[in-house]
């Protein structure tokens, strides 16, 4: 459904920082709970930021939520992002620690990057479904004498229950092609990442050469 790219950056860890912070969720469907005006948070989560210093001399600040991976100033490693093609933002899904030989993924971040599947978008197709039987019904209602030779009101309650059945099968097969989808586009955010990662550990393995004079 979508086409992904992804970078990385490597260097050393500068200006290390990580603390705890409640987590409200997002504006909508947050698991915290309302009570009073006052929010309740369900869980912490740890916050991290750093700088990737490169040799070049650049820095690249880094922040990252719940990675799980101890990370030390000092500490060379790589993190790698990856993004929608077209967007100009990306998000970390990849770290790696090359002091201490650690790595680790960030799935949860991927929910930022690909389509979201949510229910107003697997109901609009569960509509679709529903569409041309609504108007096929109707049609057939607009023709002469079909009013007289049926009970109107039996006609509408198996019209209802029709209708109902098509919109649930329609939203079992949305849902299930739609599933199938994001199972494919987080292959290819996944692939992205590990195409930079099979890139950046070439780089690595590569003795640096040696400047000759001329």
């Amino acid at each position: 459904m979508g086409e992904y790219y992804a970078w990385a950056a490597t260097g050393l860890v500068a200006g290390f920082e990580s603390w705890a912070e409640p987590d409200f969720g997002p504006e909508t469907g947050s698991d915290a709970v309302d009570a009073g005006g006052v929010r309740i948070a369900s869980r912490m989560v740890e916050r991290q930021k750093f700088y990737l210093r490169q040799h070049d001399g650049r820095d690249i600040e880094v922040h990252l939520t719940d990675c799980g991976l101890l990370l030390r100033n000092g500490h060379a490693a790589t993190a790698v992002w990856a993004a929608r093609k077209g967007a100009e933002h990306g998000y970390c899904l990849h770290l790696e620690n090359h002091t201490t030989g650690a790595e680790t993924r960030l799935p949860q971040n991927i929910d930022h990057i690909r389509t979201k599947v949510g229910l107003a978008r697997t109901a609009k197709y569960g509509l679709i479904a529903t569409t041309p039987a609504a108007i096929a019904m109707l049609a057939w209602l607009l023709i002469p004498g079909t009013l007289d030779q049926i009970d109107i009101n039996w006609f509408f309650i198996g019209a209802t229950t029709a209708i109902v059945v098509l919109f649930v099968i329609g939203l079992i097969v949305a849902k299930l092609v739609l599933d199938y989808f994001q199972a494919d586009d987080d292959q290819k955010v996944w692939q992205a990442v590990d195409d930079i990662l099979d890139q950046v550990h070439t780089a690595l393995r590569q003795p640096n050469r040696p400047r000759t004079r001329a």
